[in-house]
């Protein structure tokens, strides 16, 4: 009997702020012709899903594996409620960004069917096993 040796190479996908002046090219990069649609929909998927935001200035990332996601600027944690999954938690607002960016694609993938959002769901979910919150955030999306 032979021992098999199996190297599996994980990749260490990184998010990266989009800078001041190109934030006007993001909507459109990241959600394509639905981008004001994309926009609209992770914003009111946050509000829906916590009390605690209302509204204010959101930062934009783009991931190495090219996914994407947006997060609300804020100092605070945030409590997320979402009764259909039984979550209630807190979470740093960068993981409710996140939390809120998988809900809107989502929404607008089961409208648009593009495959190009669709991919960019998957890098999303890719990203969330190495962020320090994934636990809180798998539990959210679930």
């Amino acid at each position: 009997m032979s021992n098999i040796n199996v190297e599996t190479e994980s990749t260490l996908i990184t998010a990266k702020r989009v800078e001041d002046e190109k934030r006007m090219d993001f909507l459109p990069s990241a959600f394509g012709t639905q981008y004001l649609r994309g926009e609209m929909l992770v914003f009111s998927w946050l509000r829906e899903l916590s009390s605690d935001y209302q509204g204010g200035y959101w930062h934009y990332y783009w991931l190495s594996n090219g996914a994407f996601y947006m997060a609300p600027y804020i100092e605070s944690r945030l409590r997320l409620v979402w009764a259909n999954n039984f979550f209630d938690g807190e979470m740093s607002a960068d993981a409710a960004g996140i939390v809120a960016t998988f809900y809107g694609l989502n929404h607008l993938i089961a409208i648009t069917h593009e495959d190009m959002l669709i991919e960019r769901y998957h890098g999303l979910r890719q990203y969330v096993d190495q962020h320090p919150e994934s636990s809180l955030i798998w539990r959210a999306i679930d």
